[in-house]
């Protein structure tokens, strides 16, 4: 299974206010299964089928790569992106019910408490969602600044993000985050992609998003959890060295996937795959 994730196309706080509207210029077309013009994909990713394993939720994994396989631009995912990677992005996390993403990546991309836009939130109340997704960062060393967005800019009634971290991270990191995030503690020394996945399915999760980054899923397709792969196909060419979608991890079987929707935006393609 072919996966990356974390170095998205768009990072959570590009393009907030981007219209979904048809005959603009942010019009999308749907190209399989049936040719559509002027799609909006908030109407279509939220009401996608998503049924939940047995004894685990629903795993996501959202990702962007050039045409030539780069999955970033200076070391981050914005230059991948573009206005119909933005309106996918947001209907994507308006599908689940949790964002997972490993500390490296809310880092590098600055990741901020999910707070949807109106029209996003109304969507996501309307497939029985929760107003907005929770954040869980997956950190071993728990190296995160508190001036961080997504501990330095939260609002009331904002969730803290949930830190899952093994079971003896460094105490002084932990306290410097005590009243700006909750800490889940495993009962291993570094957190896995099973446990992770069964704390996340303890607290009811239904659907879970992924957005990396490259190891973090790759250790997740090593684990065969992946249902759905939505991929962003930019277009460009890159060029240079790159991580590839899979970082370093190896995995060591490959899964069938099969083409669910194909959406096209300014020469960009956002496919929707699934487990075949």
């Amino acid at each position: 299974m072919w996966i990356v994730g974390g170095f998205r196309g768009v990072c959570p706080q590009s393009f907030p206010n981007a219209p979904a509207r048809a005959g603009s210029v942010f019009a999308v077309r749907q190209l399989l299964p049936t040719p559509l013009e002027d799609v909006d994909p908030l109407r279509l990713y939220p009401h996608d089928a998503r049924p939940a394993p047995a004894g685990r939720p629903w795993i996501m994994v959202n990702m962007v790569a050039s045409v030539d396989g780069a999955i970033a631009v200076d070391g981050l995912s914005g230059g991948l992106g573009g206005p119909g990677d933005a309106q996918t992005f947001r209907a994507i996390r308006a599908s689940c019910d949790w964002i997972l993403v490993a500390a490296g990546t809310a880092r590098a991309e600055r990741y901020r408490v999910p707070r949807p836009a109106p029209e996003v939130a109304e969507v996501r109340r309307a497939t029985g969602r929760s107003r907005s997704a929770r954040l869980a960062v997956v950190t071993a060393s728990v190296h995160l600044d508190p001036e961080l967005p997504m501990f330095a800019a939260q609002e009331p009634g904002d969730e803290l993000p949930v830190i899952i971290t093994g079971a003896n991270p460094p105490t002084d990191r932990v306290d410097a985050l005590a009243d700006v995030a909750e800490f889940v503690h495993l009962d291993a020394e570094r957190p896995t992609a099973r446990l992770v996945i069964d704390e996340l399915h303890r607290r009811s999760a239904s659907v879970v998003l992924a957005e990396g980054g490259p190891t973090w899923n790759g250790q997740l397709a090593e684990a065969g959890l992946i249902d759905e792969l939505c991929l962003t196909i930019s277009p460009h060419l890159v060029g240079g060295a790159s991580l590839g979608i899979l970082g370093n991890t190896p995995v060591s079987h490959s899964s069938d996937l099969r083409l669910d929707r194909l959406l096209e935006h300014d020469h960009a393609l956002f496919a929707r795959y699934l487990r075949a």
